[in-house]
């Protein structure tokens, strides 16, 4: 093996590593799934209390108001005035913040 060939496979494996260091860390969540349900059950039980919960642990694509996000989808089971409600949600995957909120 010449020199120029082993100076070819060094750069191509710094390259490699470079790009695919950088798309993970890309496609990293700045929360997690149970950082985001954490928090959801916290907002949620301030008005009544959680009796159940779940969430998807993969954030989701959605595309809304021409904005990309990532997305964990999720929801709860809470007792408000004596009844017994269901509620899912989509919260943003960087933020935190509540995208979308429907009583099923």
């Amino acid at each position: 093996m010449n020199k120029k060939s082993l100076l070819a496979g060094i750069m191509c494996g710094i390259a490699f590593g470079f790009l695919s260091s950088k798309a993970m860390t890309e496609n990293r969540s700045k929360f997690s799934s149970e950082e985001i349900l954490h928090l959801i059950k916290n907002t949620a039980g301030a008005n009544g209390k959680v009796t159940g919960s779940w969430i998807m642990t993969k954030p989701e694509t959605l595309n809304q108001n021409s904005f990309t996000y990532q997305a964990y989808r999720g929801g709860i089971t809470k007792i408000e005035d004596n009844d017994e409600k269901h509620f899912e949600f989509l919260a943003d995957a960087n933020t935190g913040e509540l995208l979308e909120w429907s009583i099923v």
